[in-house]
């Protein structure tokens, strides 16, 4: 039997349950299932459940304003939903104060540098990327996977040809197209986890041309 918050439909009597066992628990975790919950939703990618899931997640922001641990998850999330939705501008909104509660509360950082400098770059707001090339480059020794690298390089790339610093903008491709051809991640136990399994075509046309 699924735990009661991570359902993955959104019935009347799911949301009663819902509530009542949230009213139920203990009010340090409430935020913690509140915001599985709206995760839970966003995976289905399911327009009522999305709604759902936003529901849930400006709950948290509203009603745990102290909780700091999912506060700066919640921005991330509620990122996300827009970014589903092609809401640009609000999406790069989430984003941004989930990195500015990142430095208020360093405990829990997410991936919201990644999508804030992608939707930046894709809504060409060019006078933000010194910004987004500042944020990259402080996280460039913290690089993990294939993926996250493949990302970066190819951001970095991007405004660097922006900026016509050439030789970088080259650099920085070729780190990307290594990254993008690794076929482990280099961990023992989880060998195969974040290699970039596609290629984002966007990214590779702006480097190529």
């Amino acid at each position: 039997m699924s735990d009661w918050y991570r359902k993955t439909t959104w019935t009347r009597e799911d949301e009663e349950d819902f509530f009542q066992r949230l009213g139920r628990a203990r009010e340090y975790n409430r935020a913690q299932y509140l915001r599985i919950q709206a995760i839970t939703f966003i995976e289905t990618q399911q327009e009522n459940l999305l709604k759902v899931a936003e529901m849930l997640l400006n709950k948290i922001l509203k009603d745990y304003p102290e909780n700091k641990l999912d506060r700066g998850l919640s921005f991330y999330a509620l990122g996300d939903i827009y970014k589903f939705h092609k809401h640009f501008t609000k999406a790069i909104d989430y984003y941004k104060q989930a990195l500015d509660f990142e430095k208020i509360f360093p405990n829990v950082i997410t991936k919201a540098y990644l999508n804030y400098s992608e939707l930046i770059i894709k809504t060409g707001q060019i006078n933000l990327y010194n910004t987004v090339e500042n944020i990259l480059k402080s996280k460039l020794s913290d690089l993990a996977f294939p993926i996250e690298k493949y990302k970066v390089y190819s951001f970095l790339s991007i405004i660097n040809k922006q900026n016509e610093n050439l030789e970088q903008a080259k650099k920085y491709a070729i780190l990307a197209e290594q990254s993008a051809n690794e076929k482990t991640s280099g961990f023992r136990y989880h060998k195969y986890l974040g290699v970039v399994e596609e290629r984002d075509n966007w990214l590779d046309q702006f480097i190529d041309n």
